[in-house]
């Protein structure tokens, strides 16, 4: 239990709550059980003809009622015991209620609390964490198996509230009958082994049933994302068959669970039940109970059947909620794991003021290998960029560009080396004031459904207006095609296709990033969805951006005729630099470059 507890507080739920509900449940229990035990002097009131009748009673609990009512001035009649159970009983109730409403209100705030932090530590994970972990399985979790975790995390409050209910039950029992009750007690706990087995089993069914989640969700998102794929490949029918293997063993591992709980209510009721009747025909003929007593112990008794089930079924669904908790645990584990230690960095007034005017950024001695992988993707890697040049970078695929650009932009650290600003180490800097000074166009863009152009071209720009974004797009060569469109720049970006070309969307993404006005550009091959003469114009304005502000200003490029006028192109193959220079460097001094040239 001390686990369920560090569990619960790990959450948000503090031990005052945890205390408090446990509180309520016990008064709650002792008002119900002192409702019901009212009920026995009620009916030897009316089998015995009068409050006299009661005087010369031997049972316990008709003297705890009677001195009960006395504490409080009340005469002992049958509309004082009526009204007085009565009154008991809608307290315990209205106990339960706030019970159950703080539980309720505490699930919803937790949910969200544990959502919002699930987000805020993905964002700041390592890229590591995103190279091992799907979309999909972080998808699953925080949609799927996040409510079940939280429900789970709470349900031993549940438990120990009907467990206290069980506990008033059995002691009522016992003040009626001690002789009946440990023999009742004894026969129910033996009832209950086999029910218990089931409970025990849905651990491993509800782990089995978490994964499946997990792998039909990251199958979906998959999926949904590449349909052209799937459609122009001819494979729907196969991915429509895989789904459904996978649907259908998510659906019987779900039922095997349903039944799993279903079996406890089919076997333990009929148990308990007959252990009643059992009970009932003990205390008439070899106890010699009184008849009064005997009806409010099988009262009692019928009472506890619920109690009883409730309490092996919220074990079981505490027995379920143990995958999908693992799942979170483990999510967590792993994003604390690779969390950006960056933010860590300090950045003095000094630093600050010698960053504001970017004038080169060197790269020295850098190697980088990913997690799992014998060879490095990048070794030796040293170069020096200058602020006010156009550097392209070209390679065979697989060489190592996207992973050299990741290098440099600051979104994955090296394993070894270093990289200095303006002479400055980049650990001396926070990660802010580094994210402050890269603008970056991905080749497939990443829009956002649902916002408008305007929103989009304005992302990560807070404090533009709209004199700005407009001047972004005519930088970018985006402004002429957004304002024909009926909306213009309100525009509602929406579904995959959005309406435009694979240029036009291109544009918008370079708006997006030239109004960032950050000192260091970088383009993953930017031309890659425009004809030859937007293509034209794009390296123009590159140009006169570069010449304009000073920016350092770095392509990825797939195709040599886009890269021709580059300040310096640099040739990377197996992770290494082979060749630096301009295109006519290249030509007489580069294997692959000049091979890449007289194939175009």
């Amino acid at each position: 239990m001390i686990i369920w507890k560090n569990r619960m507080n790990d959450y948000g739920l503090s031990d005052s709550v945890i205390i408090f509900l446990i509180f309520i449940s016990v008064v709650s229990a002792t008002a119900e059980v002192v409702s019901i035990s009212i009920f026995l002097p009620i009916f030897e009131l009316i089998s015995q003809d009068g409050a006299e009748g009661l005087s010369n009673s031997n049972s316990s609990v008709v003297i705890y009622v009677q001195d009960f009512v006395n504490f409080f001035g009340l005469d002992l009649n049958v509309e004082v015991l009526l009204i007085l159970s009565f009154v008991l009983f809608v307290i315990s109730k209205l106990l339960l209620y706030v019970a159950s409403y703080i539980q309720v209100y505490y699930t919803g705030l937790i949910t969200k609390t544990m959502k919002d932090r699930l987000l805020d530590k993905y964002l700041q994970a390592t890229p590591l964490f995103y190279d091992t972990v799907s979309i999909g399985d972080f998808t699953n979790s925080s949609s799927v198996e996040l409510p079940v975790a939280v429900n789970g995390v709470i349900k031993p409050i549940s438990l120990i509230i009907t467990i206290v209910s069980g506990i008033g039950s059995v002691v009522l029992l016992l003040i009626m009958s001690i002789k009946l009750t440990f023999l009742s007690v004894f026969v129910v706990t033996v009832g209950a082994i086999i029910p218990y087995r089931w409970v025990k089993a849905t651990v491993g069914a509800g782990k089995k049933n978490s994964h499946y989640g997990s792998v039909v969700t990251s199958f979906l998102i998959d999926r949904l994302k590449s349909p052209r794929l799937v459609r122009l490949s001819n494979t729907a029918n196969n991915e429509k068959s895989n789904y459904s293997i996978l649907t259908e063993k998510h659906r019987k591992l779900s039922l095997s669970i349903h039944n799993l709980k279903a079996r406890i209510n089919l076997v333990l009721e009929p148990i308990v039940v007959g252990i009643s009747l059992i009970m009932f025909y003990l205390a008439l003929e070899v106890l010699k109970m009184e008849v009064s007593t005997i009806l409010l112990y099988m009262i009692v008794m019928v009472k506890l059947v619920p109690i009883i089930t409730n309490i092996l079924t919220q074990k079981q669904s505490i027995n379920r909620a143990l995958g999908p908790i693992n799942s979170i645990d483990r999510l967590l584990s792993g994003m604390d794991a690779n969390v950006d230690n960056s933010e860590k960095h300090i950045s003095d007034k000094g630093l600050i003021s010698r960053i504001n005017n970017l004038g080169e950024l060197k790269l020295e001695k850098i190697f980088y290998r990913y997690s799992g992988h014998a060879n490095n993707a990048l070794h030796d890697i040293n170069y020096e960029f200058k602020k006010s040049t156009l550097i392209a970078i070209v390679g065979p695929s697989g060489g190592g560009k996207s992973t050299f650009v990741d290098i440099v932009s600051g979104y994955r650290q090296p394993t070894s080396g270093s990289i200095f600003i303006n002479g400055v180490d980049k650990y001396r800097y926070s990660l802010h004031l580094l994210v402050s000074l890269v603008s970056y166009v991905p080749q497939s863009p990443q829009i956002f459904d649902g916002i408008t152009i305007h929103e989009h071209i304005a992302y990560g720009s807070l404090e533009s207006n709209r004199d700005d974004v407009i001047n972004a797009a005519k930088l970018s060569g985006a402004y002429e095609f957004i304002n024909e469109m009926p909306q213009g720049f309100d525009t509602v970006l929406s579904g995959s296709s959005l309406g435009l070309s694979g240029g036009q969307v291109q544009r918008i993404e370079l708006s997006r990033a030239l109004l960032r006005n950050t000192p260091l550009l970088i383009l993953d091959e930017p031309t890659g969805n425009l004809d030859p003469i937007s293509e034209k114009e794009l390296m123009l304005n590159l140009k006169k951006i570069r010449e304009s502000t000073e920016k350092i200003i770095i392509i990825i490029a797939h195709r040599i005729s886009t890269i021709i006028n580059a300040d310096e192109i640099i040739v990377l193959e197996s992770g290494k630099i082979s060749g630096i220079g301009t295109h006519s460097d290249m030509i007489l001094k580069n294997t692959w470059y000049n091979d890449a040239v007289s194939s175009n």
